[in-house]
């Protein structure tokens, strides 16, 4: 099964303008899963445009790794050491002419939000309402310009997020206890949010990927589907809906 088609047993049907967002604990595999729902959407003719921020995009072998998901005809993984380079790259993006489907990756905002923060404490500013009026304005206009460049360009875009805190008690909208903070913040710029969650730490594990906030189809938040990543795509664990 296709990862394409693992999203429609979900209720998620990918089209033009639309923007997923994945997030998850660290090494779970939600820029593998995102690199194989973009390059099955981009399809062998198509595009797929990846904006990393994250240190390991620096890392030759990991890009070539993620290049490796990658069946597409034209394959960009740039790394974005700061902010400015996302948008130098998205304004590129934004000029070029591209033929066949195009698929927009920016992995992640949470790393942006954590980059640009500890900038200022590194400067002795360490009180929240000082910076976080400084750290979250930069990261709205990200999003949203990533959004915008995804209609304009008339791609699917995927949005990659760390999961935020657990404490507290309770269910976040009675479906989880990953609380998304920073995905929640920039909810404006997605049509789907999904959580991605293992049940161990080997790469043969099986997967969950849960519907957590959709703005198009509410009803099917809670739902659920287990697989397991194999051969470069995903398979199902099993096909039937867990609804919470």
């Amino acid at each position: 099964m296709s990862a394409l088609k693992l999203l429609k047993e979900l209720g998620i049907e990918l089209k033009p303008g639309k923007t997923i967002g994945i997030y998850g604990p660290s090494m779970v595999g939600k820029s593998v899963l995102a690199t194989i729902i973009a390059s099955e959407w981009a399809g062998p003719e198509g595009n797929v445009v990846i904006y990393g921020v994250e240190p390991h995009y620096s890392d030759k072998e990991y890009r070539a790794l993620i290049e490796s998901f990658i069946r597409s005809k034209t394959k960009y993984v740039n790394y974005c050491k700061e902010p400015e380079e996302v948008f130098k790259y998205m304004y590129m993006v934004e000029k070029r002419r591209f033929e066949g489907n195009v698929a927009l990756i920016l992995d992640s905002l949470s790393f942006i939000a954590m980059h640009e923060q500890a900038k200022w404490v590194s400067r002795g500013i360490t009180e929240p309402r000082v910076y976080q009026p400084r750290v979250i304005p930069l990261v709205y206009t990200i999003a949203g310009r990533f959004k915008r460049l995804v209609i304009d360009k008339s791609a699917v875009g995927i949005m990659i997020f760390h999961a935020g805190s657990t404490a507290g008690t309770g269910k976040f909208r009675g479906i989880t206890t990953y609380r998304p903070s920073m995905a929640m913040r920039v909810a404006h710029s997605l049509d789907y949010l999904l959580l991605l969650t293992s049940e161990g730490a080997g790469l043969e594990s099986p997967r969950e990927l849960t519907v957590v906030a959709s703005r198009l189809t509410p009803l099917i938040e809670g739902r659920t589907v287990k697989f397991i990543f194999k051969d470069g795509t995903v398979v199902p664990v099993e096909l039937s809906l867990i609804h919470i």
